[in-house]
């Protein structure tokens, strides 16, 4: 139901938050149609190619659907924004899919949007000339094409049943698509035009600032301007909140010191995980009795307890209760320290002298990388740390700074992974994780499957997934991939977190959040339906 936690416990599906200008603490500013907020992110690259908007977030761009808001039980509907009805398979096809577009909406330049636009968006995604950074999450689509004036046809690489939950890509005018080249570079970063109810005033590498559009085609925004600044220290984004900023995300106890003097916390169902990359590369990261005895060494429940605070859940396999059916239960790795002791035990790993296990003369050590100034991975390095050397097996915690995770790094060094980037289809939860064509260096991002995983049967039961008709047996397929994923694990995954958020409390009444994927920020939490605020 309804994703709102006020303070712990507490829950309603909507409240009323403050809209004020950065000023002094207990100051507002006199301007109430401003709301002031910072972010994680690097501010900048405003680009679908690049991201900005893959989940229909975006408050410049809009995408053919967005996630429903007030869901966070189950995987949400897809709501129609620039589309004008659900997306349906031609001639029962599931590789071919029509989706009809509305008319009369205008992008900011007062262009007119149309189903040139859409195409332009997709083929420019999956194009190889643009070197679009996120073409790996559509590696299912094989073209798309107009077939009317209101109509455009999406050609796919095989049958997909789950692809309206795929359509939240960012639309930007064809134009800004006509000359290829990489994304990283194109003007559409620097000057976006969208078909969104905000356009771009202002951009430094420090603050952006969006204002409403007078010509939106929908209902105009009443939060006039909205400013964002950015910090990826979560210390720092608290102070700033003490200066009078009037809303941030932050590590649950950080949020609940925060939640005074006229703010609230916003805790916003995800699914966001947290996993240890355990890359095949490491002679002892990558040893499998090393990664099955890690599973049941450490102690999820713990986690989301002490450090999240409750605001999460514990997740094992990448899959949870949020996708029904295809959820096993069953398949959960269960804190077991003897268990984990024997596996260990029956592979050769022998205790030493100083509690540290080895076997054929390498001990049982290896590193952990994390982010210093994210509290929450932190702590999730620390306790998984702590309750590895109860089994004998030696982590070193390391702090890196975010330059040094290269793909060179990544495929020798465990590291502290965020992930759940297109989490409204298990097999945009699963695929780029776990299948081995992502282990081929140069394929996909430097964090799909970060592992280096290779298992031929998972890769043969995500394929068989992705293209299976009959939902009953795709439900089977998925149970099948949970399965031999607890007879060999790629990764340490730990928990899901939610997203929380510290929001000033003055007289606005604030739409649900959806349920949100691993992007969190000024995007998402209260401010996912900026637009529809009201007072």
């Amino acid at each position: 139901m309804a994703l709102f936690r006020i303070g712990i416990c507490a829950a309603t599906t909507a409240f009323v938050v403050g809209l004020t200008a950065c000023a002094a603490p207990g100051q507002t500013s006199g301007t109430p149609e401003q709301f002031v907020v910072i972010d994680t992110e690097e501010l900048g690259d405003f680009s679908p190619l690049l991201g900005h908007g893959k989940n229909g977030e975006s408050k410049i761009f809009e995408s053919l659907y967005r996630v429903a808001e007030g869901v966070d039980d189950r995987i949400p509907a897809a709501i129609p924004v620039l589309a004008a009805g659900p997306p349906e398979p031609i001639d029962g096809d599931l590789s071919r899919w029509r989706v009809t577009t509305r008319s009369g909406i205008r992008f900011s330049d007062g262009s007119s949007f149309g189903p040139e636009d859409v195409v332009a968006t997709y083929n420019s995604l999956i194009d190889p000339a643009f070197a679009a950074p996120i073409a790996a999450d559509y590696d299912f689509l094989r073209s798309a094409k107009q077939t009317g004036p209101d109509t455009v046809e999406f050609q796919l690489t095989g049958a997909y049943a789950d692809f309206d939950h795929r359509l939240f890509v960012a639309i930007a005018p064809a134009e800004s698509f006509a000359q290829p080249g990489p994304a990283d570079r194109a003007e559409l970063n620097r000057h976006p035009i969208g078909t969104g109810p905000y356009v771009l005033t202002e951009s430094r590498p420090d603050q952006v600032v969006l204002t409403a559009r007078a010509d939106y085609w929908g209902e105009q925004a009443q939060v006039r301007r909205f400013v964002i600044r950015r910090s990826d220290d979560d210390n720092a984004r608290a102070s700033q909140l003490r200066d009078g900023a009037d809303g941030t995300v932050l590590p649950p106890e950080l949020a609940q010191a925060a939640a005074k003097d006229g703010y609230r916390v916003v805790s916003a169902v995800a699914n966001d995980w947290r996993a240890i990359t355990l890359p095949s590369g490491n002679p002892v990261a990558g040893d499998l009795a090393i990664r099955r005895a890690l599973n049941v060494a450490v102690d999820r429940k713990a986690m989301v307890e002490h450090i999240l605070g409750g605001h999460g859940t514990a997740m094992s396999t990448l899959v949870g209760p949020v996708y029904g059916e295809t959820y096993d239960p069953a398949q959960d790795f269960i804190h077991d320290q003897v268990e984990a002791a024997r596996v260990l035990d029956a592979a050769g790993w022998r205790v030493g002298a100083d509690g540290i296990r080895a076997k054929d003369g390498r001990r049982a050590a290896f590193e952990i990388a994390y982010y210093p100034t994210e509290v929450l991975r932190r702590d999730l390095t620390m306790a998984v740390v702590s309750d590895a050397k109860k089994v004998g097996i030696e982590i070193t915690p390391v702090a890196v700074d975010k330059a040094k995770m290269t793909p060179a790094y990544l495929a020798q060094t465990a590291f502290m992974l965020g992930g759940g980037g297109q989490p409204y289809t298990v097999d945009g939860q699963l695929y780029t994780k776990l299948h081995s064509r992502y282990a081929t260096p140069g394929v996909g991002s430097k964090w799909d499957n970060a592992s280096d995983y290779v298992n031929p049967t998972i890769d043969q039961l995500l394929d068989a997934a992705r293209a299976e008709l009959n939902s009953q047996r795709r439900t089977e397929l998925y149970r099948q991939v949970q399965a031999e994923y607890h007879r060999d694990p790629a990764m340490l995954a730990l928990v899901a977190t939610n997203h929380v958020y510290v929001v000033r409390d003055n007289g606005w009444r604030i739409t649900p959040t959806a349920l949100e994927p691993h992007s969190h920020g000024v995007a998402w939490g209260p401010w996912y339906g900026l637009s529809r605020w009201t007072r």
